[in-house]
């Protein structure tokens, strides 16, 4: 495997620029951008650790517990980590992974789930969009709740957070006062409220 994983990581177009490894007999680590790839011949993983040479410290929400997955092939690896560059490399897509971890370490769970880029002209640049994602039938704590949520991922760091019904009219929602992850997701544990018409926030 390990040799397998240095051919497909010279397939890369833009690996000339990063190339960096490091073998011995047992295994290869290898350094793409900001992500680790640590390798046996048995397995693969994948992360970013700010206690690692050659990667950019202190990255915020990131760490090795939140970032690390393994893997039992080649493509599936080299797919994370393209991921996992971005992941490091964009604070859009920093917020969003760091979400969809804090969701699932606390216990919030949906079973819908969209992802996608939003903005307005004449800004209309992926640089300058910011990423909306709204998740839906959730649970909290294996306690169902009826709302949904939806966040957006601004490209300066900040989160808008806004609740809105099961079957919303058009444009109706509650907005989160918290711009922060963490805060945005503690305030949704200490709702304590089942249905949306009970969140007590004003509408917008």
């Amino acid at each position: 495997m390990i040799e397998k994983l240095k051919y497909a990581l010279f397939s890369i177009p833009d690996y000339d620029i990063y190339r960096k490894y490091f073998q011995t007999k047992d295994d290869i680590t290898i350094y793409y951008k900001n992500v680790i790839v640590n390798a046996t011949n048995h397995e693969v993983s994948v992360f970013y650790d700010s206690e690692e040479h050659f990667v950019t410290k202190g990255l915020k929400y990131l760490d090795r517990n939140n970032t690390i997955k393994s893997f039992n092939d080649i493509p599936s690896a080299i797919d994370y980590m393209n991921y996992l560059s971005s992941v490091t490399s964009d604070i859009r897509y920093t917020l969003y992974h760091y979400f969809l971890f804090k969701l699932k370490d606390v216990g919030i769970n949906y079973n819908y789930f969209s992802f996608g880029l939003a903005g307005s002209y004449p800004n209309y640049s992926e640089d300058n969009l910011s990423i909306r994602c709204d998740f839906g039938d959730l649970s909290i704590m294996d306690k169902k709740v009826k709302y949904n949520g939806l966040i957006i991922f601004n490209n300066d760091g900040s989160c808008r957070f806004s609740f809105y019904p099961e079957e919303p009219a058009w444009n109706e929602e509650k907005i989160c006062p918290k711009t922060d992850i963490d805060k945005i997701i503690e305030y949704i544990l200490n709702l304590d409220v089942d249905s949306y018409k009970d969140i007590p926030l004003i509408e917008s």
